[in-house]
């Protein structure tokens, strides 16, 4: 049954980021590395509320790990990979998908069997009202497309499909070198008869070089 399943929330996070423009913006971010504490506090308060009986886990990517100790009582898992010199390169460098995908591949063999289904969600992001546990329950990736790229502020997949998802960042790296967005590059490595396709996500947040509000 779907409460008899582990359910892992896996939150990547640059609560200090650099302040090297990105390939798009000069400003990495308008928030302060205090502002982005609080609003990932409020990333893990929506999951406990939306979704209590699960985990979460807090792959932090960012220059100092002594922003954390606020953030670590709150979660179940703390993983730092800010101080991996490949991670700091690449979360550093104009490329911000790719940083992400070497943070997460960084932390994979800490984050593989922790659970039954994995949700992946993007720090400073939350959960609303119209998250819907249903539409999770699936043997697929479930995501949100927009023409041929998805979401990647929230995306989930079993257990069973872990190492496709690991193999799938792998794949992405060379074109996220390239600077293609990682939204546009992740889809192609993911099987398509293993996706499922969501209108609403149900998670929602500020996007950090300017600030406007996203709902999806």
């Amino acid at each position: 049954m779907h409460s008899q399943k582990k359910h892992v929330f896996i939150i990547t996070s640059v609560i200090l980021p650099t302040q090297r423009p990105l390939s798009y913006t000069s400003v990495r971010s308008v928030y302060s590395a205090n502002e982005r504490v609080i609003q990932t506090n409020k990333t893990i308060e929506s999951i406990r509320k939306h979704f209590k009986e699960s985990s979460i886990v807090l792959i932090e990517m960012g220059l100092n790990e002594s922003l954390l100790l606020e953030l670590e009582t709150t979660v179940d898992k703390l993983i730092f990979v800010g101080n991996n010199k490949i991670v700091r390169w690449a979360c550093d460098g104009r490329y911000k998908g790719l940083g992400e995908a070497i943070g997460l591949l960084a932390a994979v063999k800490q984050i593989n069997n922790l659970g039954d289904y994995y949700f992946k969600i993007s720090g400073r992001y939350f959960l609303t009202d119209d998250f819907n546990h249903g539409l999770w329950n699936s043997d697929n990736f479930v995501v949100r497309k927009y023409n041929k790229d998805i979401s990647t502020r929230l995306y989930g997949f079993p257990k069973e499909l872990f190492s496709t998802w690991q193999f799938a960042l792998l794949k992405s790296i060379p074109l996220l070198l390239a600077g293609v967005q990682i939204e546009h590059v992740l889809p192609k490595f993911l099987p398509t008869n293993r996706i499922r396709i969501v209108d609403k996500l149900g998670v929602a947040g500020a996007v950090a070089p300017n600030g406007i509000y996203l709902d999806e």
